[in-house]
């Protein structure tokens, strides 16, 4: 697995709230995942913690992929 393009961070709901789009290259398919990172609390101090959802997909030939992505491989 190889991220091939990350988009810039925005952010979420919350003060400490963070979104950004990852496109990784997994043998023949790139797969768009949507990454978060927030701040909480676990009673004591606060700790960072991350999460990602794979959201889309495409094989390397496929027609639908979009075209600029075709640049990153």
């Amino acid at each position: 697995m190889t991220t091939i393009y990350e988009t810039n961070e925005w952010h979420g709901y919350g003060k400490q709230n963070y979104y950004w789009y990852e496109y990784r290259l997994e043998g023949n398919t790139v797969v768009k995942y949507k990454c978060n990172r927030f701040k909480s609390f676990n009673g004591q101090e606060s700790n960072w913690e991350e999460s990602e959802t794979a959201e889309d997909g495409w094989e390397i030939d496929d027609p639908n992929m979009p075209e600029w992505l075709h640049n990153y491989l």
